[in-house]
């Protein structure tokens, strides 16, 4: 029975080959790749991160200001708008069948 090992080129799994059978005699997956970063790298990623989620922040505050002053001001034409009206007869749910 002659049986050989190859590398697999796609997830580097380790293969082991019958060639009578012709068949994958078992596998051996492969090992974590670990990457490789230097401690600045990852602080320089840090810092950089840290900055975008600033940005991100100050974006949803300027946004969550502006929201709120267009409310304000519908608020306040609407309340204008109402203000010289007189008061109505409520209505009722009788009233509306």
């Amino acid at each position: 029975m002659s049986r050989f090992f190859v590398t697999c080129p796609h997830c580097r799994a380790l293969l082991e080959i019958d060639t009578q059978a012709q068949v994958v005699a078992s596998h051996t997956p492969p090992a974590e790749r670990r990457s490789v970063t230097t401690l600045e790298d990852r602080l320089s990623s840090l810092v950089k991160e840290k900055e975008q989620a600033k940005a991100k922040l100050a974006e949803a505050f300027r946004a969550e200001k502006a929201g709120a002053e267009l409310r304000e001001e519908k608020f306040r034409r609407l309340l204008d708008s109402v203000k010289d009206e007189e008061p109505g007869r409520p209505i009722k749910d009788i009233d509306l069948d």
